[in-house]
């Protein structure tokens, strides 16, 4: 079957939709009132208070000590903001409307910072604009009186990472497809598709960008049963997309690749709808005795697919992967034993209640592709850690920097990353800053000008400052993240906590 009539056919028929159960049973209206009770008298709830007005802007950004003059760029970040719409609050952190961030530094080698936040209006989110109220069903939560859905772009909130490629922006979503943005200005341009044959299919929110530019992403059809494989090149233009049978299949938050091969681990939260079910996320159940899916598929042929077995475990995130001469692929992830940080923390959060979840340990996992072997080995011996990213010169290749938060003895239940760790992968030698109790650090990336091996200098990140309620921005030296941040930024308003960031340079 050729693949516009496969891709479209699925479209039609309604199975590549990750649309969420559009019945609502009985509906919590007592969340906000939970939530406000609590935010008085736990700080860190800040986090996850609503955001307070669709856009932000502060064209020139407070800031101190010695920001570098070569590093020049924008730091563009993205997340869940608008948890509320009246009196309704949503029951899940991942339902809120996405918001993006772009953090101009130094881009007129002026010295200056300038700081913009927009809401990213998407379909859903003018909508709900317009009728004042919550109307479509989310991830977790489906609020009273809810439409209909036929498509998972109806439900788009556009809220979990950002890209950019080609020149352009994009704001990503888990299952749709993505929204293009101005880069400067970041208001909404609109939904994006590559070309005709892949308008509508799902375009995951974490797409791997190799040195030379050509992306690889993949998205889930869970009502098909199929996974959908992307390749596109430096150009932005689609090479060639599949589709591979996944049955059972899972929600696939991240994945990796290497010079010939993409490697997607399976976790056994299989979709498994039934009449009761809720919101999406309750059409999926755990089996902690079943085998985590590990597919190997080759990038040159999406129909040459290894599949192999890990025990039951939950995994958001991956670092990088790469692939020696005896065919040996090697990766880390931030693995849990089980997804209860989806399923009971980031929904308690939001009624203002930490509960606590399985931690997400480091691990490294090798895969033998000539023998059809895997294994895993835990390589941290102590505290959650996640976001791992590395320097994405060194993607696809043995990365000698392991950048990831990491939690050092918090006083926060179920959401206590405190601590931002760069690692050494071959010794095992880390470097850590802890952040004051009253921090609450967002992802950070490593940034600047890559040495003869690819390794940058800097690394950058956020943190919410919840006593002097504002966003706040740091810079590291890489080689010395103990001594603390060697400049900082600081916004005049606080804005919710968010998930992923890219740094583009000028």
């Amino acid at each position: 079957m050729k693949r516009r009539s496969a891709l479209q056919g699925l479209i039609a028929a309604g199975l590549i939709s990750n649309a969420p159960f559009a019945v609502c049973k009985e509906v919590a209206l007592s969340v906000r009132q939970r939530f406000l009770a609590a935010r008085a008298r736990l700080p860190y709830l800040l986090g996850y208070s609503s955001i307070s007005k669709a856009d932000h802007h502060a064209p020139r950004v407070s800031h101190n000590g010695q920001w570098p003059s070569k590093l020049m760029g924008t730091l563009y970040r993205n997340g869940p903001a608008r948890h509320e719409i009246g009196d309704f609050r949503y029951e899940h952190w991942f339902d809120g409307d996405g918001m993006l961030q772009a953090w101009h530094i130094n881009r007129q080698g002026d010295g200056d910072i300038e700081h913009r936040a927009r809401m990213v209006r998407t379909r859903k989110y003018q909508a709900e604009v317009e009728a004042g109220r919550a109307l479509y069903p989310g991830f977790g939560t489906t609020p009273p009186n809810s439409h209909g859905t036929t498509s998972a772009d109806q439900l788009n909130v556009a809220n979990i990472s950002v890209l950019a490629h080609h020149e352009r922006l994009f704001a990503l979503w888990e299952a749709g497809s993505p929204y293009e943005m101005n880069p400067d200005s970041l208001a909404t341009i609109g939904e994006h598709s590559f070309d005709d044959d892949t308008r509508g299919l799902p375009f995951s929110a974490h797409p791997r960008v190799e040195p030379d530019g050509t992306l690889w992403n993949f998205g889930y059809a869970s009502s098909a049963k199929k996974l959908v494989l992307w390749h596109l090149n430096r150009a932005g233009a689609v090479v060639k997309t599949g589709l591979v049978e996944c049955d059972p299949i899972s929600m696939v938050h991240d994945f990796v690749v290497t010079r010939r091969h993409i490697v997607m681990l399976v976790c056994p939260l299989h979709y498994e709808p039934t009449e009761s079910s809720n919101s999406f996320l309750d059409t999926h159940r755990w089996h902690a005795d079943r085998a985590t899916q590990v597919l190997v598929i080759e990038k040159g042929d999406f129909t040459s697919v290894q599949r192999l077995e890990l025990p039951a475990q939950w995994v958001f995130h991956f670092s990088n992967a790469w692939e020696d001469s005896a065919g040996v692929i090697r990766f880390e992830a931030a693995r849990a034993a089980d997804p209860s940080v989806l399923s009971s923390t980031f929904r308690d959060v939001m009624k203002g209640v930490g509960t606590p979840s399985a931690p997400s340990l480091l691990y490294e996992y090798r895969i033998d592709t000539r023998r059809s072997k895997v294994s895993e080995q835990q390589v941290r011996a102590y505290g959650s850690c996640e976001f791992p990213v590395i320097s994405p010169y060194q993607a696809g290749t043995a990365h000698t920097q392991l950048l990831m938060l990491s939690e050092n003895k918090s006083p926060y239940v179920g959401v206590g990353l405190n601590q931002v760790t760069l690692r050494a992968p071959q010794t095992g030698l880390e470097d850590s800053f802890r952040y004051e109790d009253h921090m609450l650090p967002e992802e950070h990336l490593l940034v600047g000008e890559p040495n003869s091996e690819g390794e940058l200098p800097w690394v950058l990140g956020t943190a919410l400052n919840c006593i002097k309620q504002r966003t706040e921005l740091h810079l590291f030296r890489a080689n010395a993240i103990a001594d603390g941040p060697i400049a900082s930024a600081h916004l005049p308003y606080a804005l919710p906590l968010g998930l992923h960031a890219k740094f583009a340079s000028v």
